[in-house]
């Protein structure tokens, strides 16, 4: 991507953020500067709610666009590559389905999670040979949702980092693909942050 397209690109999800989560002017005689600072974090639960569907929807283009390009569709037989990418899942212990329901495990799950991902939408915003803007579009996106999200948790020293051996073999082994792995990569790094999104949308509107 070029500088003119990056920063076209840069400043499309900045409007994009401004229009789906307006700012409150300031309210009586506040000045600017104390209604920035009082202004209420990007946080509830309707907020974030939009914020993910847009994310998914930029997914959903993606996906798609794999589909037609490279023929890299639903396929099952895909799941055993899975085991070696290390790819986030919320579980029923994680406290974020309707039973059993725990919004504060729940919202330290999800962010530990995203926090995971980040190596894999490294890998995606390097490798997508594809439409680069939606590519990028859900690396940042992701980084911001999880920044939301880190304002919700009351414990936030609970939201543990990626191992860094963990994160280093996967880096080695993501490397070291030739192209069709590359490609299959990819698609399983979209459909798993897919499912996690999806999942934590459900756990948002409980909210």
């Amino acid at each position: 991507m070029n500088s003119f397209s990056a920063i076209a690109f840069s400043l499309g999800l900045l409007l994009v953020m401004a229009t789906a989560f307006p700012t409150p002017g300031p309210v009586g005689g506040e000045s600017q500067a104390d209604a920035t600072s009082n202004r209420p974090p990007l946080t509830s639960p309707d907020k974030m709610e939009e914020f993910i569907k847009y994310i998914l929807g930029k997914i959903s283009a993606l996906r798609k666009e794999m589909c037609d390009k490279y023929n890299k569709c639903e396929d099952s037989k895909e799941a055993l590559a899975e085991n070696n990418l290390h790819l986030p899942k919320l579980a029923e212990k994680d406290g974020c389905f309707q039973s059993g329901f725990n919004q504060e495990t729940c919202l330290t799950r999800i962010a530990t999670g995203l926090l995971e991902f980040q190596t894999h939408l490294k890998y995606l915003q390097a490798n997508y040979e594809g439409n680069k803007e939606n590519a990028n579009s859900v690396y940042i996106s992701t980084k911001l949702l999880l920044q939301m999200l880190m304002r919700k948790v009351k414990s936030q020293d609970e939201v543990t980092t990626p191992d860094p051996t963990i994160d280093t073999s996967l880096q080695t082994i993501l490397k070291a693909q030739d192209k069709w792995l590359k490609h299959t990569t990819i698609h399983l790094i979209l459909r798993s942050l897919e499912d996690f999104l999806q999942f934590s949308l459900r756990a948002v509107r409980i909210m």
